[in-house]
């Protein structure tokens, strides 16, 4: 097996550019400025600490372990190897598990072959890697009893992703980014540090990482995005590009978290009734929301009989608001997951069918055929 490739070089410990800029203690404050903003860690925590073996992950380990006293946190180390990269997924898993042991810290190991669980399941293998990524976590908290789970997402990861949304045409909750804190479980204390800053402090500290050759594959659009857009962007347009885009996350993840406030004190308002996998509203106050609180309302009560959002665009709620509100003939509206929304003269119901809305469509047919021959 070969040993993991280091990228990062040796620094010395009394280089002047590191004490005039006072970089280590510049770094601790912005960590543990954004773990008190976030409310991320409470006394006696166990935080799990997600590793793939990538500077990262490993310099998030590291600055959690220097806050490891002040919080009187507990530690543990897990990773999941996807079966990926052959050779080089074993190294990796070897790595972390030999970081675990010098920092004397719990090691918690798990493979899946996410092609197959990709193929089985019919999603991205960047899907499949994140699902089973989470389930693993979520594994191994429930079992040996963390309370937090720390992932190494840096301020360039997030613009990228706003980025990559943005290219695809997401609203404001896309572009908000990723969430510093998730669930109140899930934690991002790195999520304020560039990554030229992570390497910067993993060269500080003397530490190694592995490089994921698959980071490089320009199949993938984040990749592209990395490598090609970014530079561009920065060379040719702003230089800052991902402190740009990075405040544009924050001041939207900002307004986010008031119109979710808002969607659920509306939806409450026009919610009539709720049963199994149903609920009905008021027409007359839904008609009379501004149009942006309706959609959110309108995706909210979807996601709630349907338990996600998946394959529900834009244009199945411009259609459930021409179909509710502007049209007067139809009964029903079919959209994806077996969702169907009805309409009368005073409610509007939105309801999730235990069968398929095919087999509906031909039961409802052969009843008009027997309607008729009556």
């Amino acid at each position: 097996m070969k040993n993991p490739k280091i990228l990062c070089l040796p620094a010395d410990m009394n280089d002047k550019k590191y004490i005039q800029k006072g970089f280590a203690k510049t770094i601790a404050k912005t960590i543990a400025k954004t773990i008190t903003d976030f409310g991320m860690l409470e006394n006696k925590d166990t935080i799990l600490v997600a590793v793939s073996g990538g500077p990262d992950s490993v310099a998030l380990v590291l600055a959690l372990l220097a806050l490891k006293e002040k919080y009187t946190i507990k530690i543990g180390v897990a990773h999941l190897n996807h079966m990926l990269r052959g050779e080089e997924s074993l190294r990796d898993a070897t790595f972390v598990k030999e970081l675990a042991h010098k920092l004397s810290l719990p090691f918690h190991e798990g493979q899946k072959n996410v092609t197959i669980y990709a193929k089985k399941h019919r999603l991205s293998v960047e899907e499949a890697g994140r699902e089973a990524r989470y389930r693993f976590f979520e594994l191994i908290a429930k079992n040996h009893g963390y309370t937090k789970i720390a992932l190494g997402h840096n301020k360039d990861d997030n613009a990228e992703l706003v980025l990559m949304n943005l290219l695809r045409g997401a609203g404001p909750k896309g572009l908000s980014g990723i969430p510093p804190i998730r669930g109140g479980r899930y934690i991002r204390p790195l999520i304020r540090v560039s990554k030229n800053q992570v390497l910067d402090f993993l060269k500080l500290k003397k530490q190694t990482y592995v490089f994921d050759s698959s980071n490089q594959n320009m199949i993938y659009l984040r990749n592209k995005i990395r490598h090609e857009l970014f530079p561009h962007l920065q060379s040719e347009y702003n230089p800052e590009i991902v402190d740009a885009l990075d405040r544009l996350s924050n001041i939207l993840r900002q307004e986010e978290a008031f119109w979710d406030s808002e969607t659920k004190i509306q939806f409450n308002r026009c919610l009539i009734k709720t049963e199994d996998s149903l609920l009905t509203f008021s027409k007359t106050l839904m008609s009379n929301l501004h149009p942006a609180l309706l959609n959110r309302v309108l995706r909210k009560a979807i996601k709630t009989v349907k338990k996600d959002l998946k394959r529900i665009s834009l244009a199945h709620i411009n259609d459930i608001v021409d179909f509710c509100f502007n049209k007067p003939s139809g009964f029903s509206l079919d959209l994806p997951g077996q969702i169907r929304v009805y309409k009368d003269k005073d409610i509007i119901t939105i309801k999730k069918e235990d069968e398929t809305l095919r087999e509906i469509g031909k039961k409802e047919k052969q009843l008009r055929q027997m309607a008729k021959k009556k």
